[in-house]
């Protein structure tokens, strides 16, 4: 009885293994043709590490993660004075002072695209070396690099704010500025945890395992086109397509 116990237990252990691989082999095969395969298997245009075959190795690791994120490996950046998103329509804060701290899922962006830390700075093992590049400089993404955001955000969607029924109903008061929608149900562009509650990340446009984009949208883009990405949240019809 306990050797037909322990076998069934092997058994069941070896199943609930196998199946929690699978995303993770996934997500690799996905990444395998982007811009994020650094390996030293990736295309010959990618920036690649000089032996180092893993894939996921740069972002995720089973052991010694980082222990504010769930099995993550790449050192996060320092910065917190990040230059942000403002403008005189914005309704998450009043004044570009006022923004809240970048978290979640964009710091883990910024901790490389920010070019404040080296490509192959992981946590599990020593730094990874990255073949010569003229997009690096020390292991770092450079400001002309492709990807390269630094540490001046104005120009891009305010990232980490929380996205809910009270933000639209602010923005909507104002019926001469662009509408936005509640609530947000959409199986590709999705809102994710920040300031304690849910909002607006990187990875709610953009996809870091793969990319459904056309040609002409953005890189690793949550739906085919540039519009079908923006009009989750933002109502075509109002009058004037600004601000957030």
């Amino acid at each position: 009885m306990y050797i037909k116990k322990n076998k069934k237990c092997y058994i069941l252990l070896t199943i609930c293994c196998f199946f929690s691989v699978i995303p993770s082999l996934s997500q690799a095969t996905g990444i395998f043709d982007t811009k994020h395969n650094f390996s030293s298997l990736a295309p010959p245009a990618n920036i690649r590490a000089l032996n180092q075959d893993q894939v996921c190795i740069f972002c995720h690791t089973p052991h010694n993660a980082k222990p504010e994120y769930p099995l993550w490996n790449h050192e996060l950046s320092a910065v917190v004075n990040y230059t942000n998103y403002w403008s005189e329509t914005l309704q998450s804060y009043s004044n570009r002072a006022e923004a809240p701290p970048i978290d979640g899922f964009s710091k883990l962006c910024l901790s490389c695209h920010d070019g404040t830390i080296a490509i192959g700075a992981v946590r599990s093992r020593d730094e990874i070396l990255m073949e010569p590049n003229p997009s690096l400089q020390a292991g770092r993404l450079i400001s002309t690099a492709q990807g390269y955001l630094g540490t001046d955000l104005s120009g891009g969607h305010p990232i980490s704010i929380i996205y809910n029924e009270s933000l639209a109903a602010r923005r909507n008061a104002d019926t001469s500025l662009m509408q936005l929608k509640w609530p947000i149900v959409d199986r590709d562009v999705r809102l994710y945890p920040t300031q304690g509650g849910y909002g607006v990340q990187c990875s709610s446009c953009h996809d870091p395992h793969g990319s459904q984009g056309g040609l002409n949208a953005p890189p690793l883009w949550r739906k085919k086109t540039y519009d079908e990405v923006c009009l989750v949240c933002h109502d075509i019809v109002s009058p004037i397509p600004i601000g957030h």
